[in-house]
This record gives structure tokens, C-alpha cells and sequence, in this order.
């Protein structure tokens, strides 16, 4: 490994360790950036299973000993949501650097203390969702960014699926995503905030609806199969973003959708009109432009490099190798370079923010003011 690889331990191996973080910290240890030096579970039999996989870690069912370890020093925190803010300070108090699965907190008073123990003791913090690095959503950003689409008018975005309970290869028992500090919102939500704050910039006021669609389930698959959870906290909510300047976005975030066809996300102008795709096999992305100057007008299919007819496509694109986990890259340069991460904890703040305010709306009625805000740093555009 490398002098400067930066060692990793794992705290949590459900799913999304299973599923996500632990094959894509393998597929980056080749490059000498990380490698995984931990794992952590307070159940056995699931560290054992992840042992198993990724021979050569320590393993620990203690997380204070796994923070003790000199070996590890930065935390990946895929606990369920409601522990990440107290793990996260846990592991901010040993002096170790932290990536947290999303969201940084369920409270913004909790995501406020992340970040004031973060700058005591000189530690960054970065936290899912990652997609802000994606290839495809930062061209998405240049073109809203540079006025290919014009002044922006609205955005409809989409952030729901079935739910755990009702995915077919959920594994473990989902009943604390229908909790308290759980939910669709949480869970879903925040990767169109995400996009749209990577987008749009900081958002102004929030106001929303929400309710309990389904108030019981019965999980489809998995450790918990044909277990009834009682769902305490809203599964279906709809919400619209106000980001200034009279930008609108309105919002779905649910676990009420078995599937979709529509676009992931659309952007207005009035220049033109950009699609994120919905599905994998379809272009990422397609524009309509109109231009009244020269006539055209219609939609464009993006096409990232014309090679030829002689030197097909082949289908060999460079982002298909990207996964969740390049968001561990990116801590690691960064603090390789000491520099804040793009998806640092501010942003991950500031939508906690817009989250909470859309809860705080459909509750109370009321168009919810925004306080937080957040700065994208000016090399995310190289």
C-alpha cells in the first residue's frame, strides 16, 4: 500500500456495507489512495460474513476499540440514520476523519455540533449522498451553471422507491427506516436536494405535505420476511423548494412509487430544457434547446466524443466504473491536500435544513424559512 493510504475502518456491515462501501473501497485500494484497515458490527455473525470477504482487517464488535486502533484513521459510518450523529462525534472526539452514509444527523442541532467538534479538533468531515462528483451530474451542473438552459424557472425532481420493506433484495430488517428519524425523506429525498443544491446553490424557503400512506408493512424479503412493521413516521411527502429568484423545485420523496418511467429529474429555462435519465439504459442525459436566432430547436442527445465509424463506441465509459464509494476518494484527497470536501458537512447541513423544514411545513401549514447555507468550493468546476 501506499505511505500516504489512508486507513479505513468500517463501522456497520448491513446492506449498504455489504452492498456499496466495501466492494468500492476494494475496487480503490489498487490505487494506493485507502485500504481498509477495520470493520465493526455489533453483530457477529455479519462481521464475521464481512471478515470473510475482506480478509487482513481487524475486527471489532466494540466500536470505542476500533477507535483505539492506530491503524484506522478515518470512519465510515454506515450505521442506520439514527446513530450517524452520535457515531460520527464519537469518532470526531478519538481524532479520526469520518465519511458518514447520509444524513449527517436526524437534528440539525446534532449536524451544528458535528461541525463545531470537526474544527476543534482539525478533522473533515464529508457525507453522502456523493453524486455531486458524479461525471454526469457535474456536466448536468456546468450547463445550468454557464446558461445553456437560460434564466431557471422550475425543476421537477423525483426521490422515491417502494421502500425496504417492499425491495426483493433488502437483506436485513428494515423496521427502523419506518421509525423516528427514519423515513422516505431521509432515506430518498436527500439525493434530488442534493443534485438540486449542487444545481441551484442554497436554498431560500421550504413548504411541504406529508402523511402515512401505508400505516403497516409486511417486509418481502430478507432476515425479517413476512414481519408486520407499524409505520410511525410519514412515507409519502411532497414538497417545493424555493431557491431564489422565483426557481422553483418541487420534490417527491416516498415509499409509495413500485416503479417509474418519468424522468429522474427535469430542469426549466428559458433557453431550454434539460432530462436526467430514469433508467440506466437510456442517454444520462438529452437537452431541448430554442433558439429563436438561428431556428433550431428540438432535443439533443448529449455525445461525450465522436470517434468515427471506424472506431466504434464500444460502450467503454469511464463512469460506469464510478460508484458511491469515489466519495472516499474524495476525503482522502482532501486531506491528503488539506483542503474542505466538496460534500462536506455544511452542505450535508444544509440539507438536513431543507429536510427538516419540509416536515416542520406539512405539519404546521406554514412556508418554512432556510437559515443555513453552505459554499461550493470554487475547484469542484475543474
Amino acid at each position: 500500500m501506499s505511505r500516504n493510504s489512508l486507513g479505513l475502518g468500517v463501522l456497520g456491515c448491513g446492506d449498504a456495507a455489504r452492498n456499496i462501501y466495501l466492494p468500492g473501497i476494494a475496487g480503490l485500494e489498487p490505487s494506493g489512495a485507502v485500504h481498509l484497515a477495520a470493520l465493526c458490527d455489533q453483530d457477529e455473525q455479519r462481521l464475521r460474513s464481512a471478515a470473510a470477504a475482506y480478509p487482513g482487517a481487524n475486527t471489532y464488535c466494540d466500536f470505542a476499540e476500533m477507535l483505539s486502533d492506530p491503524g484506522v484513521e478515518a470512519v465510515i459510518n454506515v450505521t442506520p440514520m439514527q446513530a450517524h450523529a452520535e457515531c460520527t462525534l464519537q469518532a470526531i472526539a478519538a481524532g479520526k476523519h469520518v465519511y458518514s452514509e447520509k444524513p449527517i444527523a436526524t437534528a440539525l442541532e446534532d449536524a451544528n455540533r458535528i461541525l463545531e467538534a470537526a474544527r476543534e479538533k482539525g478533522v473533515k468531515v464529508a457525507c453522502a449522498p456523493v453524486i455531486m462528483l458524479h461525471p454526469e451530474v457535474r456536466q448536468a451542473c456546468r450547463w445550468v451553471k454557464n446558461g445553456a438552459l437560460g434564466k431557471i424557472s422550475m425543476v421537477r425532481a423525483r426521490g422515491s422507491h417502494s421502500g425496504p420493506a417492499w425491495v426483493y433484495n433488502f437483506t436485513t430488517d428494515p423496521t427502523w427506516f419506518y421509525k423516528p428519524g427514519g423515513g422516505p425523506l431521509f432515506d430518498l429525498g436527500v439525493y434530488p436536494i442534493h443534485v438540486l443544491c449542487a444545481m441551484l446553490g442554497p436554498a431560500r424557503r421550504v413548504t411541504a405535505l406529508a402523511g402515512i400512506s401505508h400505516p403497516e408493512r409486511v417486509v418481502r424479503s430478507g432476515s425479517a420476511r413476512g414481519k408486520s412493521i407499524t409505520v410511525e413516521i410519514p412515507d409519502n411527502i411532497q414538497m417545493i423548494i424555493d431557491f431564489g429568484d422565483s426557481t422553483f423545485a418541487t420534490l417527491d420523496a416516498t415509499f409509495t412509487v413500485l416503479s417509474a418511467k418519468g424522468p429522474r429529474m427535469e430542469v426549466y429555462g428559458d433557453k431550454g430544457t434539460l432530462n436526467l435519465y430514469s433508467r440506466p439504459e437510456e442517454p444520462p442525459y438529452e437537452l431541448y434547446i430554442d433558439n429563436p436566432e438561428t431556428g433550431v430547436r428540438g432535443w439533443l442527445e448529449y455525445e461525450p466524443s465522436y470517434r468515427g465509424s471506424l472506431m466504434p463506441f464500444l460502450g467503454e465509459q469511464p463512469d460506469r466504473n464510478w460508484s458511491f464509494a469515489e466519495g472516499i476518494r474524495h476525503l482522502a484527497e482532501c486531506i491528503e491536500e488539506d483542503r474542505e470536501p466538496v460534500i462536506g458537512a455544511e452542505l450535508a447541513r444544509h440539507i438536513l435544513e431543507i429536510m427538516e423544514a419540509a416536515l416542520q411545513s406539512a405539519q404546521t401549514g406554514c412556508v418554512v424559512q432556510i437559515s443555513s447555507t453552505f459554499k461550493t468550493p470554487d475547484y469542484w468546476e475543474d
